[in-house]
């Protein structure tokens, strides 16, 4: 049996992916410990056809919620994923996570520490957007660039995290880069398939925690870097949508300014 299940639900990810499927090739744990799991969600710019096409060294299961992704959307995707693993631990990863080369080792060795202390955890990863070459990155030479007592010194969010590091809220705990034992994952249901978007992570770890006995803990050295690569569909969809989200809070802050100051110039 596989130590890992690596779930990654996916859609208009082409260039993404690729680069993924190199990062899961370098990474140092041995490829026979571990599976990867695709599941796309109606793409439209080549990321199944792609994946099917895959002839590389890793252990690859290609799957599709074979209809629009605005029909099932990523709950739907990721229990699929669930049904098609056979690893001791499932990695949820998202299809723009880029995980360093020993991040999966990093992972299974925590895994092991915790269960020796006979605790039940699913455990968050850190991620950081993407500032190093992506050849550095896949070759590794990158790896000193990141070390959790530096980012411990000048990132609030880290600071947050790490303070609450054996005991985070589900709320802390986004999917993007989260395992637990594939048992717990089976017991509590999966993911809420009637819930489209906002929501799934929360609902599916607060589960975790309320009928598992689950407790989610922060391993910092579990590392990746996050961001769609330029030229994805997935990509210019995410600029766009922070460009907006940027714009509007601008907007919003502006009007209430101007109503506090009873509208003087």
């Amino acid at each position: 049996m596989k130590r890992l299940s690596v779930i990654i639900p996916t859609f208009n990810r082409l260039r993404t992916m690729k680069v993924i499927l190199k990062a899961l090739e370098a990474q140092s744990l041995p490829m026979e410990e571990f599976e990867v799991i695709t599941v796309d969600d109606g793409s439209k710019d080549g990321t199944l056809e792609m994946l099917q096409s895959y002839r590389g060294p890793l252990t690859l299961k290609v799957d599709s919620t074979g209809l629009p992704a605005d029909v099932y959307g990523t709950p739907r995707a990721m229990n699929q994923g669930i049904r098609l693993s056979e690893g001791e631990y499932l990695v949820f990863l998202d299809s723009d996570m880029v995980p360093r080369r020993d991040a999966l080792e990093r992972l299974l060795a925590a895994h092991e520490k915790w269960g020796r202390m006979g605790k039940s955890v699913a455990i968050r990863a850190w991620w950081s957007r993407r500032r190093h070459p992506l050849k550095m990155w896949l070759k590794g030479t990158s790896l000193s660039r990141y070390s959790p007592e530096r980012t411990l010194k000048k990132d609030k969010k880290f600071q947050k995290l790490y303070r609450r590091r054996e005991g985070l809220r589900p709320q802390d705990a986004p999917i993007a880069f989260f395992s637990v034992k594939r048992e717990l994952a089976v017991r509590v249901d999966g993911f809420p398939e009637h819930i489209q978007c906002y929501g799934i992570d929360y609902h599916f770890q607060e589960r975790l925690v309320e009928l598992a006995g689950v407790r989610i803990v922060f391993e910092p050295a579990v590392y990746a870097i996050h961001g769609p690569l330029s030229g994805d569909i997935q990509a210019d969809a995410y600029r766009w949508t922070k460009r907006f989200k940027n714009r509007y809070l601008q907007e919003s802050w502006k009007g209430l300014s101007s109503s506090r100051d009873g509208g003087k110039k």
